[in-house]
């Protein structure tokens, strides 16, 4: 080999591994760049979907406490209405209330079925069979029934908050 051989070879290495590591390095950190982004990309969707769950829970129980508040005032001025108190509110208005204003309700059970919270949904159904109770036979009712249910629906749905509060808890746990 020439000396302009050997000279040309050296050159080519001194040129050749350079390039070679610029290139392996640069594939490197693409390829770095490209799953710490999807990895990214993927907890980012978790706690997007975590948020918007909690964001519904919350939603949920709001709907459930307007529905409380209606039904609460129709149960207690059916009781005194029946015990032949003075009524505080129109009878006729809550009645109206009552049956017209349930919408929030019907959502509420809507948005548990999709988030599958059977158990918050059978609490919650416990507490709607004391309203329909109470809907259904109103002034017909006795007066220790009315006094009874007028008491359980004012007090409203305490184990479905509890259910949906360890929901929440088991959410935050594992996110």
């Amino acid at each position: 080999m020439t000396p302009q051989e050997i000279q040309l070879l050296s050159d080519s290495v001194k040129i050749g591994f350079p390039v070679l590591g610029t290139i392996v390095g640069a594939s490197i950190g693409a390829i770095s760049t490209y799953f710490l982004t999807k990895i990214n990309h993927r907890y980012e969707y978790k706690k997007e979907l975590s948020k918007r769950r909690f964001d519904l829970i919350i939603q949920t129980a709001t709907d459930v406490t307007e529905f409380e508040h209606i039904l609460g005032i129709y149960a207690t001025t059916v009781s005194n209405k029946i015990q032949g108190f003075k009524l505080a509110v129109d009878f006729d208005e809550a009645k109206l209330n009552a049956y017209s204003k349930n919408q929030s309700i019907r959502r509420a059970r809507m948005t548990l079925k999709i988030l599958g919270l059977t158990e918050a949904e059978q609490k919650l159904e416990k507490y709607l069979i004391l309203t329909r109770e109470m809907m259904r036979f109103n002034v017909n009712l006795s007066k220790e029934r009315a006094t009874e249910l007028a008491r359980q629906i004012s007090t409203g749905p305490a184990e479905f908050y509890a259910a949906l509060s360890e929901e929440i808890e088991a959410s935050h746990a594992t996110h």
